[in-house]
């Protein structure tokens, strides 16, 4: 294996006695509660033409929509005093040029940036809580390896707030915090959370072991305690990663989580830390565990998987250059099949739920008939224009498939190791092999697909590059990967009831799921979200965005639907009026299964699936 190490360290890349002049950004925070965060930058420059950049890929692996720059508002330069005039590139809208007088040696950049709503990978702010991101807040020259780019960072926070961040900072007082100063790339990667009801909590931090935080900022006093219970879960998911992984890849790592009803449900992972989005009500409410809990184990894992270990074609020397995500079936699918196994061993998820999850992903992935265009290499490739693509046909589209489906792929390969080494190796010897630093300076190591097969090999010989290949590129709409699931012991199956995580996600997300019966996914409201091609809903000609108004002749209600369709077991036919537009009509629906959820079922094959569930860290390994 060819390993080409960065030099994207986990310490800061440029010391403080480094001639190289910083640039300095400092943002003034006090304005969040009103979504405006105000940004000053003094760049070191030359005179002449300079070309300024805005990070086009905040982080690897994701580049931002054009869009994003639209938050950037009211941009002016200075120099020595006075104003500098600015344009725009007319092709690239991420880049600004300036012509610079003589004799002038630092330029100096105001900006206000607006903080969406419902947006993972950008700022948040409500009135008592905010995330910064800090690629959202400058502008750095064009062409600088950001690396080796150093910068000083310095935030004025509202009035009173703490924050939380894995930056190191020097000075706190009067609401301002400085910042060490760092490479552009760690800035970039390290992002700040903040509140008026703020507390850390420390889940890993005994004599020789590396310190783990919890920063949680929440929208009410109440809610920024983190429970007793969860306190268990996160201690319990560092120690079962550091089992899992043999090692971990940072030198100290924060949970930022940021509890409110505003920002929604989503995270985003960084090198040291994560920036996870819950409910307010995400601690202490049993659908938002089952939910979006297992949020928490896969950022985590992507300190392992994404930011340490890091597909070859997302390693640039600049936040401009563009990324590619073939890999993202490693990238994103192996850390969707790893939070599962961390949320069952950790005890996040009891065994049972953790049947649950992997049942409702299988299920919505059988129903997948994209798959007969479209393959999920081809999901994997088309990442940056499938992440922000609407939920409308969503069996047709595929979306982000590489991160459900993948999981199904990892579980046969553990299952494949299990059985070629009867049962001396599993997938956790893969990611012990894989992912362990093995580098003091945790420089990052690129992988590539042959690094991929080549360690799995090391794990069991086996025809790996055949097995992927197969998977990743078949178009096949007839059958979903669920080998691993039947090697597993399990067989996909379906029920009359929905399962607990169903429930919850339904719950949750104010949805009602109906693609494994009638072929509809539905908002609480009515509104048809997806429609799966040749089910009952198909045939009757309904579509996303029309809307259902009554049920059998009786006004729209969820439950009733989901009644219903039990009461269609017998009757075989169900009556939709539903509204498309102006106009209004009844569908048929012809079903006679009543209603039909995912669910699994025990078949003859050793139950290997509580094997790979089962906790691999001793109780007494965990600190307390």
């Amino acid at each position: 294996m060819t390993l080409i190490l960065a030099t994207w360290l986990v310490a800061p890349a440029c010391p403080a006695a480094s001639p190289v002049p910083a640039m300095i950004v400092t943002v003034d925070a006090t304005d969040s509660a009103r979504k405006l965060f105000h940004s000053e930058l003094a760049i070191p420059v030359h005179p002449g033409p300079l070309t300024l950049v805005y990070p086009r890929c905040g982080i690897p692996t994701y580049g931002l929509p054009a869009a994003t720059v639209d938050n950037m508002i009211r941009l002016k330069m200075t120099a020595e005093g006075h104003a500098v005039e600015w344009k725009r590139d007319p092709v690239d809208m991420f880049s600004f040029h300036v012509v610079l007088p003589e004799n002038v040696n630092v330029l100096n950049v105001a900006m206000d940036v607006i903080a969406p709503t419902q947006r993972s990978d950008l700022n948040a702010a409500t009135a008592q809580l905010l995330v910064l991101d800090w690629y959202t807040l400058l502008l750095y020259p064009e062409g600088a390896a950001v690396d080796e780019l150093p910068i000083q960072a310095q935030l004025r926070l509202p009035a009173g707030w703490k924050y939380g961040s894995a930056l190191s900072s020097t000075v706190s007082a009067n609401d301002v915090v400085k910042f060490g100063r760092t490479s552009l790339r760690t800035l970039v990667d390290s992002p700040v959370i903040a509140g008026k009801y703020f507390r850390s909590s420390a889940v890993a931090s005994a004599p020789g072991q590396t310190p783990v935080y919890v920063d949680l900022a929440a929208d009410t006093a109440a809610m920024s305690e983190l429970p007793g219970e969860w306190q268990t879960h996160f201690r319990r998911i560092v120690a079962e990663a550091g089992a899992l992984f043999g090692g971990y890849p940072y030198e100290q790592y924060h949970f930022l989580v940021a509890l409110s009803d505003e920002l929604g449900n989503d995270g985003l992972e960084h090198r040291q830390s994560s920036d996870t989005r819950m409910s307010l009500r995400a601690f202490s409410d049993e659908a938002s565990r089952l939910s979006y809990g297992y949020l928490i184990p896969h950022e985590y894992v992507h300190a392992w998987n994404g930011t340490f270990r890091i597909p070859a074609g997302s390693v640039r020397r600049d936040f401009q250059q563009a990324q590619t995500t073939e890999l993202h079936w490693v990238y994103e699918g192996l850390t969707r099949y790893l939070n599962w196994v961390l949320a069952a061993r950790s005890g996040l998820f009891t065994i049972e739920e953790a049947r649950d999850y992997v049942a409702l992903l299988a299920g919505q992935q059988a129903h997948r008939s994209g798959r007969e265009w479209r393959s999920l290499q081809d999901t994997a490739i088309s990442a940056a224009i499938l992440n922000d693509s609407p939920d409308q046909w969503q069996s047709e589209r595929r979306g982000s498939d590489y991160y459900d489906e993948a999981l199904f792929i990892w579980l046969e390969a553990d299952t494949i190791i299990r059985q070629v080494s009867k049962s001396q190796h599993s997938l956790d010897d893969f990611c012990r092999d894989f992912f362990a630093p093995k580098e003091e300076t945790l420089a990052i190591a690129p992988y590539s697909f042959d690094d991929v097969t080549s360690a799995l090999n090391r794990a069991a010989p086996y025809d790996w590059k055949t097995f992927l290949r197969t998977r990743l590129d078949s178009t096949d709409s007839e059958r979903a990967p669920f080998d691993g699931l039947v090697a597993s012991g399990w067989n996909l199956a379906y029920g009359h009831k929905p399962g607990s995580v169903q429930l919850a996600r339904d719950k949750d997300r104010h949805t009602v799921e109906e693609r494994f019966s009638l072929g509809l996914l539905l908002q609480e409201d009515g509104k048809i979200v997806d429609v799966v091609r040749d089910s009952p809903a198909w045939k009757a000609g309904l579509g996303p965005d029309m809307k259902v108004i009554g049920i059998n002749h009786h006004p729209w209600n969820a439950q009733s639907l989901r009644d219903a369709v039990d009461e269609s077991a017998i009757s075989g036919l169900l009556t939709l009026s539903v509204e498309n537009g102006l106009v209004t009509r009844d569908a048929e629906l012809h079903d006679s299964r009543g209603g039909w959820y995912p669910k699994l079922e025990r078949n003859g094959n050793p139950d290997l699936m509580a094997e790979i569930l089962r906790p691999r860290s001793s109780t007494t390994a965990i600190p307390e």
